[in-house]
């Protein structure tokens, strides 16, 4: 676990400098050698990495700048596997820089495949990475369009002073010789969904967007909705970085909830107000970015119908829950029409 967190840290803070560091179409070639049950794997991971951060690879040597080489072997003194990696100057075979890592399994190195290409490619010189010329009026568009994968959880905290000892059902009167209970939970339920959103950046510090999202739901067996919200969002575009927007919004929603005839709550609260969200999005293309979005929203007083009715009719009105939404969403937007800076 300590080592999932410290690899996790560490890819974070390296990705913004992987991208500011412009790769001028450099072209790389990455040959591996040894153990062959580990090469493949090894030269496909550090291909990915390099393609991601913008650089060419090729499999032709002579077309190539930089040659990431490695092998893999079998260390008898440390009884583990080790990972040999150099970056070379292709033009007169200079070595850059040289590392090597132990590993115990495959699964373990390949943790590590961005932390070396990031490791290896901080060594290039500073005449090769510090030129390039920079585009970022991807952050800077009159209009965003953008389309993601969402998934929130929905949580329901029982909240009503009309339940016998606040949290249950009951049948007859306390001191009856038929009084009954039962105890109810607090609710949780996965929404996954999808939506899609269209951004006017009319500051350079602010931005509305109305937003559309459907997502299903099941928070009671043999009862599948669907949700559909409509959202207004008043966001405020942090610049701070080239290749990474940081943007805290709030909005206001208006739901509809369907089939109705599936309708398991007495009074869904149709007006929202999200308690705060945060979208961070990462250059991906000249014209748009991948982003991830976080937020918290407080529906408020929800009364549910007393499904337990025929057993414990009381309380007859439904039973009061406070709702809560931590809502997660990670997808594309792309822009049009630069803005004037």
């Amino acid at each position: 676990m300590k080592k999932m967190i410290f690899i996790s840290f560490f890819l974070l803070s390296s990705v913004t400098f992987l991208y500011a560091v412009s790769p001028k179409n450099i072209t790389l070639i990455i040959q591996g050698s040894g153990s062959q049950n580990f090469v493949e794997g090894f030269k496909y991971a550090l291909t990915v990495e390099a393609k991601a951060a913008g650089y060419q690879v090729t499999d032709n040597l002579s077309s190539a700048k930089y040659n990431i080489k490695f092998t893999v072997e079998f260390d008898r003194i440390e009884q583990k596997s080790k990972f040999i990696v150099s970056l070379i100057k292709v033009d007169d075979s200079s070595v850059i820089v040289s590392m090597e890592y132990f590993f115990a399994d495959e699964e373990e190195m390949m943790l590590y495949s961005q932390l070396v290409f990031f490791l290896l490619m901080s060594n290039l010189p500073e005449d090769v990475t510090a030129s390039a010329p920079e585009d970022d009026t991807w952050r800077d568009k009159w209009i965003y369009f953008n389309l993601s994968f969402d998934y929130s959880m929905m949580f329901l905290l029982v909240n009503d002073p009309n339940l016998y000892d606040g949290k249950a059902v009951y049948n007859g009167k306390p001191g009856d010789p038929d009084f009954r209970v039962s105890p109810l939970d607090h609710k949780f339920t996965l929404m996954p969904g999808v939506s899609l959103g269209l951004e006017f950046q009319f500051l350079d510090f602010m931005s509305i967007e109305p937003h559309a999202q459907i997502s299903m739901e099941q928070l009671v067996k043999d009862r599948l909705m669907y949700n559909a919200l409509f959202s207004a969002a008043l966001k405020f575009p942090l610049k701070f970085f080239k290749y990474i927007v940081i943007t805290p919004y709030g909005s206001v929603a208006y739901s509809m909830r369907f089939p109705e005839e599936l309708e398991i709550f007495t009074n869904y609260p149709q007006y929202i107000f999200y308690g705060g969200g945060i979208q961070i999005a990462m250059k991906a293309g000249n014209n748009g970015g991948l982003f991830f979005d976080v937020n918290y929203m407080y529906v408020g007083d929800t009364i549910m119908k007393n499904f337990y009715g025929d057993l414990y009719p009381e309380p007859k009105e439904g039973i009061h829950y406070d709702h809560h939404v931590l809502g997660f969403r990670i997808g594309y937007k792309i822009g049009v029409f630069n803005r004037k800076r």
